[in-house]
């Protein structure tokens, strides 16, 4: 092989080698740590338990003599990721078309604005939340309340159901920036020529809209909507600050779930257990990503 061949295959070798050691290692160590009963108290005396851990997932159940504690949380988790997606999907193109709009004035200054959302640290950005929802000190309610919106606080964060739906809305706030400017990029990527062709047809904005944005917008969509999705699916921290799974384990989504299965079960091989529902996770992610590819893909072929 000349050397010119071979300058490739030298130059992608050190990128190969970190994917080696940062990805598959450390996948291959929770696929394997999967089939032993560990524990952190004693990790090297490791027990194999075979597929124990991953009957342990179905049979296992906390609160919810229906559903096993993995099915009951892997639920939460899809339901959340769907919500807090579409929120940022929704909101996110409503605000790139305002942010493109030629009548808006200061677009520009609009424009480094909704960066600051994405430049705060997410757990910096969550303790703001906490803070601004708290039903006793909270901003949001002592205005509401002055403005005699409201009789009494509302528990954003103590209730079952708001904190569910609160910690959905603070995710897509914290995601909605990303969103934004990848939507307005695609946006100023389509030609002006094909609208005012669409007007000299006699086509009004809402039609443009669906006959000429959307169909364009289609593939930058599916992209960010699949990376929106993996992130959130694997979103920890925002759940974590705010209600840390709670109240009665309203908002225990997949990875609060493995957390605490990890570190409360710590004695009963929550290692193995954790690790079991991670691979689950995996591949429950894997799956969605190959469909999304797999749409992006046959959308790109026509």
């Amino acid at each position: 092989m000349s050397s010119k061949k071979t300058v490739p295959y030298v130059l992608i070798m050190p990128l190969l080698l970190a994917f080696a050691i940062f990805m598959i290692y450390p996948l291959y160590k929770i696929v394997e740590t999967s089939f032993y009963k560990v524990s952190f108290l004693n990790p090297t005396a490791r027990l194999f338990v075979g597929f124990d851990n991953y009957r342990w997932l179905l049979n296992f159940k906390v609160f919810n003599p229906k559903y096993s504690y993995f099915v009951t949380a892997l639920g939460k988790s899809l339901i959340w990721v769907a919500g807090s997606v579409l929120l940022k999907v929704i909101i996110g193109m409503v605000g790139a078309l305002l942010l493109n709009s030629k009548f808006l004035a200061g677009r520009k200054v609009y424009r480094a604005l909704v960066i600051v959302p994405w430049a705060i640290p997410w757990a910096m950005s969550s303790m703001m939340w906490a803070w601004t929802l708290n039903s006793q000190f909270g901003v949001v309610n002592s205005i509401m309340m002055k403005l005699n919106l409201i009789e009494k606080p509302i528990t954003f964060l103590s209730d079952p159901t708001m904190a569910f739906a609160t910690t959905m809305v603070v995710d897509a706030w914290v995601g909605l920036p990303f969103m934004i400017i990848m939507f307005l990029s695609g946006l100023q990527s389509i030609p002006d020529t094909l609208y005012e062709a669409a007007i000299m047809d006699g086509a009004n904005e809402i039609s443009s809209f669906f006959k000429i944005t959307l169909p364009l917008m289609k593939p930058v969509i599916l992209t960010v909507s699949l990376l929106s999705l993996v992130w959130t699916f694997n979103s920890f921290d925002i759940i974590w600050i705010l209600t840390r799974g709670g109240p009665l384990r309203a908002t225990e989504t997949l990875p609060i779930a493995i957390y605490n299965t990890s570190f409360r079960l710590i004695r009963f091989g929550g290692i193995g257990k954790a690790s079991a529902m991670t691979v689950v996770q995996v591949l429950i992610v894997t799956l969605i990503s190959i469909f999304y590819i797999r749409t992006l893909e046959k959308g790109e072929t026509r």
